[in-house]
């Protein structure tokens, strides 16, 4: 997998995750929701590294 198709997968989870924390949350499992709210955290902080990495292989 190239690092935009590991950049696109984890938007793409990060969606999911996002829908999932807020139905969880509108349906008032507040244990599911915040499962779900630290998964996108997470998966934040993922796509954060990425992005690094990308700019890092840039050409200078």
């Amino acid at each position: 997998m190239t690092l935009q198709e590991d950049i696109t997968a984890i938007n793409d989870r990060i969606a999911r995750a996002e829908s999932a924390r807020n139905a969880w949350r509108a349906a008032g499992r507040e244990e599911k929701y915040l499962e779900a709210y630290f998964l996108v955290e997470a998966l934040e902080v993922q796509l954060a590294e990425r992005l690094r990495q990308r700019v890092a292989d840039l050409p200078r």
